[in-house]
């Protein structure tokens, strides 16, 4: 017979948290311990006389390991998880050793989360760190993807509310990238490049997000341009993770960085990713099978963007979804109404033009990315795709914001001293 380790995880408020507790009362001879972790609200147990309950904090911000160690501590044999409204709504019987998920629905996405795993499972798959992810609770279909685990059934556990508003379906969309399928294709190596500089608060998560992919990317190289802050400490964390590769500069700008890291590829193509911005979980198989067909006439691969704002409690709230169009000659780049990304480019056609170009405006130190692409034009055609896996985060630090009033003289330095027809 089991007996049941409850999490309630990301509880609404306290009435849904107490639904979920009088949900539980059908199973109340099985139930040996409740553990409640909330990520922004740590009062919801107040005042409540029950004493299987605890309140959990996180253990060092991360979701993940602080589940690990309730599950390495339980004298349970299975865990029963419930998240944010869910409660059970009906008693259920259950078969031994097998995983049950729940499905989660926003609009038209539909997220599976583990809701009764075995704790030796969960002792053998332990989950995965979520320190750095944008979104703690993409562990779960994460690691409810494995492929151990794709035959899991279903079990009868019911959200009293889903919200739908655009931020969390957007927010939905990045989480459920978690759960993508492999997809096998053969398909050109790609090379994920991280410029960073003064980027120790963000730098994690984008390493973060190159790293945990579905499919790997085949080589992540990045380079610290100089930062006077800790952002080379938390880079040289990542050195023992292969394909991880670091390296530091004396402050050059970004330009000069890229062309760094571009003399150590290998790879077919380059995904240029900023330090402040992050991945879907799906990036690397989605821009594969893309690479897979396209024409050798195309120096350039882009698609569309999420636009997140960055507040000041750590969380992020969406913004709007940049959709982007065909780019044919040079004059539109400097009509474009957003930042044209994100950007894979064929390294041979990068190499074949040296690289990123140093203009003498700003010393190259901005706009680098218009710049190559200037100059790209003239080796062949770029390709726009609708996809999106790319996450802009706007904040009150980035060089581009606090740089935006030199555009104008961007584009006029541009026209008189390059072909921009």
């Amino acid at each position: 017979m089991n007996n049941f380790l409850v999490c309630i995880i990301n509880s609404l408020n306290k009435q849904t948290f107490m639904n979920t507790l009088q949900s539980l009362k059908p199973l109340k001879s099985s139930v040996s311990e409740i553990r409640c972790i909330n990520l922004k609200n740590n009062s919801l147990t107040k005042d409540i006389n029950n004493p299987l309950l605890e309140q959990i904090s996180l253990i060092d911000n991360d979701l993940g390991l602080t589940l690990n160690r309730i599950i390495e501590k339980s004298k349970a044999t299975a865990v029963l998880f419930f998240y944010n409204t869910d409660y059970l709504q009906s008693n259920f019987s259950i078969a031994n050793d097998t995983i049950y998920h729940i499905e989660k629905e926003y609009r038209n996405v539909t997220i599976n989360y583990p809701a009764l795993v075995p704790i030796s499972t969960l002792i053998k798959y332990p989950f995965h760190s979520s320190k750095h992810l944008v979104f703690q609770e993409a562990i779960f279909p994460l690691w409810l993807s494995k492929e151990n685990f794709s035959t899991s059934k279903i079990l009868n556990i019911k959200p009293t509310k889903v919200n739908n508003s655009r931020s969390e379906v957007e927010k939905q969309q990045v989480i459920h990238s978690y759960s993508s399928k492999l997809n096998h294709k053969q398909a050109p190596s790609i090379a994920v490049l991280i410029c960073a500089y003064n980027a120790e608060s963000y730098v994690d998560t984008a390493i973060q997000s190159a790293y945990l992919q579905n499919e790997p990317a085949d080589e992540i190289l990045i380079m610290d341009d100089g930062s006077t802050d800790f952002t080379a400490s938390r880079i040289n964390q990542w050195t023992k993770f292969q394909p991880i590769r670091t390296y530091y500069q004396k402050n050059k700008g970004k330009a000069k960085a890229l062309n760094k890291l571009l003399s150590y590829v290998n790879s077919d193509f380059i995904l240029e990713l900023d330090a402040d911005d992050w991945l879907d979980y799906d990036a690397i198989s989605t821009i594969k099978n893309y690479l897979h067909y396209l024409e050798k006439k195309y120096v350039l691969l882009y698609g569309n963007f999420r636009k997140w704002k960055q507040l000041p409690n750590d969380e992020v709230i969406y913004t709007t979804h940049a959709k982007g169009k065909q780019i044919h000659h040079k004059q539109q780049l400097f009509k474009y109404s957003l930042p044209l990304g994100p950007r894979i480019y064929r390294t041979s056609s990068l190499k074949s033009i040296h690289g990123f170009p140093t203009i003498p405006f700003e010393e190259g130190r901005l706009y680098e990315d218009v710049t190559v692409l200037h100059s790209l034009l003239d080796r062949g055609n770029f390709c726009y795709y609708d996809f999106t896996i790319y996450n802009v985060r706007v904040h009150d630090q980035s060089i581009t914001k606090n740089n935006h009033f030199k555009w104008r003289d961007y584009v006029k330095y541009m026209e008189q001293n390059f072909k921009t027809d």
